[in-house]
């Protein structure tokens, strides 16, 4: 693999994603969950005391650990559910049109093919994740207060080790299956595993990069009373297994016929 080969193809992967509209796509579906988490957060209280039909429900006033707890919702359910669809069709959609044959024809070895479409997509996931971690610390400053800034640098981290995880493992599944949809199948399941397992096993939970978003996790992480252990050891796991992923997508298309 060398570099002049390889960023030719990354280039051709984001002007194709720029070209398609999913840079776009991606940028403002990440922008808008992560801006709403604070403003929706701020007005529930007041949205279910006026609720009609004589309903009245209470809520104890919102804070600013309610917003990031809202926000880490948002962020982990349907972003996961836009890259499985952005990029389910990734390597399949190519070796059923002919265009993978094509480019392959080339001096193009298979592994930049396929780490060149990973990483288009990790750096568009990077950049929204980034965008949107500013955008929800900016409104939850304004409407409650300051977030701990490193706890807050710490979970996005873990919800981009997260994406790239679940974007590992959809590459895998396009390069297993010619088909998209069974592709996006094979993926949306992987990711119901990685969302349910942590909360049914208490091993598995200390091993992914979920594991740092259930509520209690998120207020020890503030509180500064998290083990050291119990952060790094999801984020370490997460990037090693998300290495794995790809690293066996990359072997597979070495052998497949295109």
């Amino acid at each position: 693999m060398t570099l002049q080969t390889f960023w030719p193809m990354l280039k051709k992967e984001l002007y194709e994603q720029y070209r398609t509209y999913r840079t776009l796509i991606a940028l403002v579906i990440l922008l808008l969950l992560g801006l709403s988490a604070p403003i929706v957060t701020k007005l529930t209280p007041d949205l279910l005391q006026n609720l009609g039909g004589g309903i009245k429900i209470v809520l104890p006033p919102q804070t600013a650990t309610d917003s990031l707890n809202s926000y880490i919702k948002n962020m982990v359910q349907l972003p996961a559910i836009m890259i499985i669809l952005l990029t389910m069709g990734c390597v399949a959609d190519e070796r059923n049109h002919g265009t993978a044959a094509t480019v392959l024809t080339k001096p193009v070895p298979r592994a930049v093919f396929v780490l060149a479409k990973f990483l288009a997509y990790c750096l568009l996931i990077f950049t929204g994740t980034v965008l949107t971690a500013v955008g929800a610390y900016f409104y939850t400053y304004q409407l409650f207060s300051a977030l701990p800034s490193g706890p807050f640098l710490l979970l996005n981290l873990a919800l981009f080790i997260f994406f790239m995880l679940l974007l590992a493992l959809t590459v895998l599944a396009s390069v297993l299956f010619r088909n998209a949809i069974a592709a996006g199948g094979v993926a949306f399941a992987g990711f119901l595993v990685l969302s349910i397992l942590p909360a049914l096993n208490a091993t598995v939970a200390q091993a992914l990069p979920s594991a740092l978003f259930g509520s209690t996790q998120v207020t020890q992480l503030l509180a500064g009373t998290l083990p050291l252990g119990d952060i790094l050891w999801p984020l370490g796991f997460g990037l090693g297994l998300t290495l794995v992923l790809i690293s066996i997508a990359c072997l597979v298309f070495q052998r497949q016929e295109i």
